[in-house]
């Protein structure tokens, strides 16, 4: 499972980033930036949003396209004195981010790798450095970091990297100043609009529940659908999902809710639809509240590329790195939210069917 969902979500990156490219031009420069004096938001510190949202996208001439970091309301290359802290702060409604260093003492053009692996959990003592990660940022979460150590430095954010080609500059040197921000794209700064409706091929997939029984997305329309993409063979962070999918399943039932869970394998090279099957009886899950489901290697392979789901292939040929996304979708089809995976998830699965929240686009 490597190079179809990677190279189709590459391209879909690049026909969004031509699109919110409105204002080129300038380096984020040392002594002579075109930024001139920032207005950070927030103050003194690193936004970080979806780039195709309101945070938009720059295409510098010198570092060529960087977008979703920011001293400023946009994107831009970013300069700071050494010895600043400075607060890294989630500017999402609903999406999780991260900023991870990928390489220190870059010159132009960088060399940006096509599939880093990326953490997402915190590490290098909140000091910018080689192996500095802020770790998960919720929607409005902050985190601190000190720039210590000079350097150039090429950052991305583990969840989308390669899905919304999340990835920026920090200069850390004397006298620095932030290059010009890129003009604002189309929306907020939550997923865009154009992205609310998972964009299927014109052969919409098809899966195949625990039952045997054959079924699209077209089909569960009506009522809130809640989905999510697991391993049968995953140890870390699906049987967590399942186990808070089987829970909230159970509420659902007790609660009398209009609402479905979907589990979907991420791994349809070792997880049969027979394998699915199994992992359903094991976590109980009762077809009428949720349906576990493989497929085809394509069909499953196209409902990832659908929803963005990234799976990096392990040392021993299983999925070792994965999305861990929990996806709301309301009864049109569209998506409602994002959530990130938590010991939290039944809590918040409920809590967004009892509100109503999930009945419309968020």
């Amino acid at each position: 499972m490597k190079s179809p969902t990677i190279a189709i979500a590459l391209a879909i990156v690049a026909l969004g980033a031509a699109a919110a490219c409105t204002n080129g031009g300038g380096l984020g420069s040392i002594n002579s930036g075109g930024g001139g004096t920032p207005s950070p938001l927030p103050s003194g510190g690193i936004g970080v949003g979806i780039p195709t949202g309101k945070i938009g996208v720059e295409n510098d001439p010198v570092w060529g396209t960087v977008s979703g970091y920011t001293q400023e309301q946009t994107s831009q290359i970013m300069a700071f004195a050494p010895g600043a802290t400075v607060m890294i702060t989630n500017l999402s409604s609903n999406t999780p981010h991260t900023l991870n260093v990928i390489g220190v003492g870059a010159t132009p053009p960088p060399n940006w790798p096509k599939n880093p692996s990326l953490s997402f959990s915190p590490s290098g003592n909140g000091v910018l450095g080689a192996d500095y990660a802020s770790g998960s940022l919720n929607p409005g979460s902050s985190v601190k970091v000190k720039l210590s150590n000079p350097g150039i430095y090429l950052i991305g954010c583990a969840y989308h990297y390669i899905e919304f080609s999340m990835r920026d500059v920090i200069e850390v040197v004397a006298g620095a100043t932030p290059g010009p921000t890129a003009s604002p794209g189309p929306g907020g700064y939550a997923l865009p609009a154009r992205k609310a409706r998972p964009a299927l091929t014109r052969r919409e997939p098809h899966l195949i529940d625990q039952r045997g029984h054959s079924f699209t997305l077209s089909w569960l329309r009506g009522e809130p659908l809640i989905v999510t993409f697991v391993s049968a063979h995953c140890t870390d962070a699906c049987p967590l999902i399942n186990g808070q999918f089987a829970a909230a399943s159970q509420r659902i039932e007790h609660d009398h809710l209009a609402a479905r869970l979907l589990t979907i394998t991420l791994d349809p090279e070792h997880d049969s639809p027979k394998t699915m099957r199994e992992l359903a009886r094991r976590f109980d899950a009762d077809p009428r509240h949720w349906l576990v489901a493989g497929g085809s290697r394509s069909d499953v392979h196209a409902m990832m590329r659908a929803f963005g789901v990234i799976s990096i292939e392990g040392k021993h040929g299983s999925d070792d790195h994965h999305t861990t996304f929990i996806y709301a979708i309301n009864p049109n089809g569209d998506l409602a939210q994002t959530l990130l995976a938590s010991s939290a998830t039944q809590d918040e699965i409920l809590d967004g069917l009892h509100t109503g929240r999930w009945r419309t686009h968020a």
